[in-house]
């Protein structure tokens, strides 16, 4: 996990989701799409996460919830998106780019050793997903 903090940036780390394959969810007729996002998580290589990208604004509070299993080494996740984002970031998934992309989720609660330790003695957990980036190859 990075804990670089820059002056604008007020989240304390970030975790790297590598993008694995993404698939759009529609749940029934007349709802919005979401993304299901497979992803290995770098800072935690045994562990892999699925990530969902929902189009839902958020004005207060953390944009999403990433839960950790007490029992294997799985994370979910769901991020709620305004509608500009969603799409841009849907847009960007139709296409396949030369290498994997990353998504970054920036919290100020995660930390690797207390996920790592809870795991081990059968404990789940939870951590606010405050905002995201994401790296996208061109070339």
């Amino acid at each position: 996990m990075s804990k670089k903090q820059h002056s604008t940036d007020r989240y304390v780390g970030q975790m790297q989701l590598t993008i694995l394959s993404a698939e759009i969810l529609k749940a029934k007729l007349g709802s919005k799409l979401d993304i299901s996002f497979s992803c290995n998580i770098s800072e935690l290589p045994t562990y892999h996460c699925n990530l969902i990208m929902t189009q839902k604004h958020q004005d207060l509070g953390p944009i999403g919830f990433l839960s950790f299993d007490s029992k294997r080494p799985m994370a979910s996740a769901v991020i709620n998106l305004k509608d500009s984002d969603f799409l841009e970031i849907f847009q960007l998934s139709k296409s396949t780019p030369p290498r994997s992309a990353s998504i970054f989720l920036k919290t100020d609660s995660y930390n690797e050793d207390d996920i790592l330790a809870r795991s081990m003695s059968g404990q789940a957990s939870t951590i606010e997903i405050n905002d995201l980036s994401l790296r996208y190859p061109l070339i």
